[in-house]
């Protein structure tokens, strides 16, 4: 008797947007919002204090740059990453990337990086799921992709409301 292996199901219905929703999302909130954000200051005059260690406008390339870099390095991977192994490979090499890029949690980075690890190891709408590692990293670029841009908005919003 042979015994194959199981596979799992497309989900029929999940909470989660398919990957083109999430990074849209993630990048409109991280990247546009917070660019949106520094030319606001630029624009009213920045009222915070102390010295800072970049100007405005280093900023603003800062967020641009590295949140650009980090769709465009998820969309890619998503895009020529097809068969199951490239797949599992790939949940496991962004989901790991996206720990350093902690870094650079202003520009989301970390979140767009983890949107394209959840979307790899199938966890977004449309896409068959994986198992073992690649879905444990799939979960923890998840994660990012969530908690950074609610993060990125109720910090960019409370600074705006306390220096106002």
């Amino acid at each position: 008797m042979t015994t194959s292996p199981a596979v799992a199901a497309p989900a029929t219905s999940t909470r989660i947007p398919s990957y083109p929703v999430l990074v849209g999302i993630v990048y409109g909130i991280c990247v546009v919002g917070m660019s949106c954000s520094i030319v606001a200051e630029m624009i009213f005059g920045y009222t915070g204090s102390g010295d800072q260690p970049r100007s405005l406008g280093e900023q603003l390339a800062g967020v641009t740059g590295f949140g650009t870099l980090g769709l465009v390095v998820s969309v890619l991977s998503v895009q020529f990453l097809r068969s199951e192994r490239q797949r599992q490979v790939g949940a496991i090499v962004l989901g790991v990337a996206a720990v350093p890029a902690l870094a650079f949690f202003w520009c989301g980075m970390p979140a767009l990086l983890g949107a394209g690890a959840a979307a790899l190891a199938g966890l977004t709408r449309g896409r068959t799921p994986l198992a073992g590692a690649a879905r444990a990293f799939g979960l923890l670029g998840l994660a990012f992709a969530v908690i950074n841009p609610i993060v990125n908005f109720l910090g960019v919003t409370i600074s705006w409301i306390v220096t106002s």
